[in-house]
């Protein structure tokens, strides 16, 4: 079981590394090169871009698709906090906290089991849909898929953490510690994976939001004149 433990953390570190290193390459690109005449504000139009420009009513389609927004952002929320919890979790001693406070765990693993849930459901969709399956490939569903294990393995290692008494009265140590194996394996195989695949835009979003704030702040198209009916 230490081997994935300790497999996982060097993915981890791989993976920060990584996203350094794409950090890195877009401060070298620098701001971008704009040589029109300015006609509003840059840092309200970047400012916009990252609040009110993201919400359905404001995007091209995302209003006319409430179900799957809402899974979007509940798989998202969830991935956070599944992130957050493994660094968490890899002081020994935080592990005592969970054992101790069940209905922390409880509440936790039932989140994540929800997130869990829309995750498999944007998978199901992209299979489904007559418009989704054509311009699908495989990493939308390598990335997609990597987060939903790793958020069902996190959702079930905290139903263990939660109901511990039950799980050592009618689990064997085997089936717990493998469980603990296949959590670990999973942060692996995504931590692997996310520098690489269509994941590393957590680090490419604030970039493309601060292009686009750029660009419509500078034109005064962003924030939009609210007009008075």
């Amino acid at each position: 079981m230490n081997y994935f433990i300790y497999a996982s953390y060097a993915a981890l570190l791989l993976c920060i590394v990584m996203c350094f290193i794409h950090f890195f390459r877009l401060i070298k690109l620098g701001s971008p090169k704009d040589l029109s005449e300015k006609s509003g504000s840059v840092a309200a139009g970047v400012a916009y871009s990252n609040t009110k420009a993201m919400l359905p009513q404001h995007k091209e389609s995302a209003y006319k698709h409430l179900p799957t927004y809402t899974a979007g952002i509940l798989f998202h929320l969830g991935s956070f906090l599944a992130l957050l919890l493994f660094v968490l979790l890899i002081p020994d001693a935080v592990w005592g906290f969970f054992f101790q406070y069940t209905i922390i765990s409880l509440l936790i693993a039932l989140c994540l089991f929800v997130s869990t849930c829309c995750g498999a459901g944007l998978i199901i969709k992209r299979i489904v849909s007559k418009q989704l399956k054509p311009i699908s490939n495989v990493d939308d569903y390598l990335s997609t898929g990597f987060v939903t294990l790793f958020q069902l393995f996190s959702a079930l290692l905290f139903f263990s953490f939660a109901f511990h008494d039950v799980f050592h009265n009618f689990f064997s140590s085997n089936i717990h510690g493998g469980l603990i194996s296949i959590y670990f394996l999973s942060a692996t195989l995504l931590f692997l994976y996310l520098p690489f695949g269509k994941l590393k835009h957590a680090v490419y979003y604030f970039a493309a939001r601060y292009h686009l704030g750029f660009f419509y702040g500078r034109r005064g198209t962003w924030p939009p004149v609210e007009t008075v009916r």
